[in-house]
């Protein structure tokens, strides 16, 4: 069984003067103690999951397994395109939002909006993560940690908090706050224990990835970056447990589809009730197969009609685009020549090429050369980074 998290008691100070600067309304609410969370150790925890769920996770685990094997025989790569989708909706749950081209103009160029650089970094973490030997460590997370922080510019990236953090309320103090994490002295510990949940072999792998990625949502080891980095170690769990080892699917949409319910999820999880985060992932992930399904379909279909009218020799340097756009849907002239190991010259050549084929579209000068897009690619990742977008694909 698990355990509730517990409560200590602990004195909470507050310089006089800044006291002074703080809004009478939530002077109030300050006192001299406030509670910080002690979260249940799940080291040995043993969690049974009813029958019927079970049974979901075995066929979905089958149906997971011929997905994965399906993008072996692709000529292009699937899982980068949805990882962008993945990473654009964990954001979004944190009420991040850029457009898919300007995350991508973000890996290009520093002259991208502040928000499309915070989604770039979780595009980052994600490649990260999934490059990362298998065995999970506390220095593996800071790791995904670093490579989500590192491109806001902020310098605490990979970091465990040394400072007391509050989740709701207001700014001042954590009286009030929905949840308080445990303090910074129990941290390291509270991660030993959740790596050692996590290098088991004998819990089912989604629950090991839900049950984990709660246990993290507790601990909230990092100033900030948590949800992002904890939905992150969600994928890197299923890609050690086998479940997902060639591509990436976009479970931060399915959980954005009833953000809610997630939230509420781990609510439960921190009252000492793991099935509804168990749910909750197992719901995500099928409706992440199904996104993944109809986007390959949707990506084969724009690949198909590059191949038909592109005139060139086979062998030529332009059939090797579109598998480099299916990876950076944005481009500059430097970055085909550099890719595709070709000259300036040529990959200049190529991209006007592109252009009267109608696979790219220039986007204008900015201060790091001329951007070049590929529309179609854009429209897709488009409709399946926002909630409205992917509820339009489920209903077709």
């Amino acid at each position: 069984m698990l355990s509730a998290v517990g409560y200590e008691e602990l004195p909470w100070y507050i310089d006089p003067n800044e006291r002074d600067l703080i809004p009478r309304s939530a002077r109030r609410r300050i006192s001299t103690t406030y509670q910080a969370s002690i979260p249940a150790s799940i080291a040995n925890l043993s969690p049974a999951v009813p029958e019927a769920i079970s049974a979901r996770i075995d066929d979905l685990l089958m149906r997971l397994a011929r997905f994965d094997e399906a993008q072996a025989a692709r000529g292009y790569d699937l899982p980068a395109l949805l990882l962008r989708s993945e990473s654009a909706a964990s954001s979004q749950i944190e009420h991040l939002t850029s457009s898919v081209r300007n995350v991508a103009l973000a890996e290009l160029s520093n002259d991208a909006p502040a928000n499309a650089r915070i989604v770039q970094g979780n595009v980052a973490a994600m490649r990260e993560a999934l490059r990362l030997p298998p065995d999970i460590s506390i220095a593996q997370i800071e790791a995904i940690h670093r490579s989500l922080i590192e491109p806001t510019g902020a310098s605490f990236g990979g970091e465990l908090r040394d400072e007391q953090v509050w989740v709701g309320g207001t700014a001042y103090s954590p009286h009030g706050a929905l949840f308080v994490p445990p303090v910074p002295s129990r941290i390291k510990g509270c991660l030993e224990d959740l790596v050692a949940f996590v290098g088991r072999d004998d819990v089912s792998p989604i629950a090991k990835a839900a049950i984990a990625h709660a246990q993290f949502e507790t601990i909230h080891p990092f100033i900030d970056g948590n949800g992002r980095t904890g939905r992150v170690l969600l994928h890197r769990i299923l890609r050690n447990e086998g479940v997902l080892t060639r591509t990436t699917l976009p479970v931060s949409a399915g959980l954005l589809h009833d953000v809610d319910a997630y939230m509420e999820a781990i609510e439960a999880y921190q009252g000492g009730d793991y099935l509804p985060i168990v749910e909750s992932v197992l719901n995500a992930l099928e409706l992440a197969l199904v996104i993944g399904r109809r986007v390959s379909g949707l990506i084969d279909d724009v690949m198909e009609d590059w191949r038909s009218v592109i005139s060139e020799r086979v062998g030529s340097a332009i059939w090797r685009l579109p598998p480099l756009l299916a990876e950076q849907p944005v481009v500059t002239i430097a970055y085909v020549a550099e890719h595709l190991a070709i000259t300036p010259r040529a990959a200049s050549t190529l991209v006007a090429r592109a252009s009267e084929y109608g696979m790219l579209r220039p986007l204008g000068s900015r201060r790091r050369g001329d951007f070049y897009q590929s529309d179609e690619l854009i429209d897709v990742l488009e409709e399946i980074s926002s909630m409205s977008g992917i509820r339009r694909m489920l209903a077709r």
